[in-house]
């Protein structure tokens, strides 16, 4: 079931990191197009630039998270782990995983919250009235699974990292 769970998580999370790609290409684009409008004679500046922009920052951000904690990517300061003897040394990862897993549920319960009380109000940008919901909803989508992530990563820090079939170790990437 862990590695039925760590599979889904895996994937799901490439493929939040390749929406995350795409956005920031879209990002790049569009303030590309905007800046050119605003700075030649060719045009004047997207109408609704910084909403659009400002709605797919939010989702890139969120987006990928997962992936990052899967490839071990988040910065990680290590300077007093290295001196600790290996109990010890083990009792502070599982103890940073605790803390990083009780903060991520609290934010993502507060962001799925949010996201419903948005979608409840109807809100909306104000020049080119885009509903925020849909990216409320994919941005608690991500802190969920970078949740998910952290939740596998602590059971196998804890229990010991998960086998395949073939008895390889695949604690570094959770798939």
């Amino acid at each position: 079931m862990r590695q039925l769970i760590s599979r889904f998580t895996s994937r799901a999370a490439i493929t939040l990191g390749w929406v995350a790609c795409l956005l920031l290409l879209l990002i790049m684009a569009t303030t590309f197009v905007d800046v050119i409008g605003r700075t030649t004679s060719i045009g004047g500046a997207l109408t609704g630039t910084v909403e659009v922009v400002e709605l797919l920052m939010g989702i890139l951000v969120f987006s990928g998270l997962a992936l990052t904690e899967v490839k071990r990517k988040h910065i990680a300061v290590d300077t007093f782990q290295l001196l600790f003897p290996k109990p010890i040394k083990k009792l502070s990862i599982v103890l940073n995983l605790i803390l990083a897993v009780g903060i991520t549920s609290l934010l993502a319960q507060q962001l799925i919250i949010k996201a419903f009380d948005i979608l409840e109000e109807q809100e909306h940008t104000q020049i080119l009235e885009i509903p925020y919901w849909p990216t409320a909803m994919i941005m608690s989508m991500g802190i969920v699974l970078f949740l998910l992530v952290l939740i596998l990563r602590l059971i196998d820090v804890i229990f010991g990292p998960q086998k395949d079939k073939d008895n390889s170790n695949n604690s570094d990437n959770l798939s």
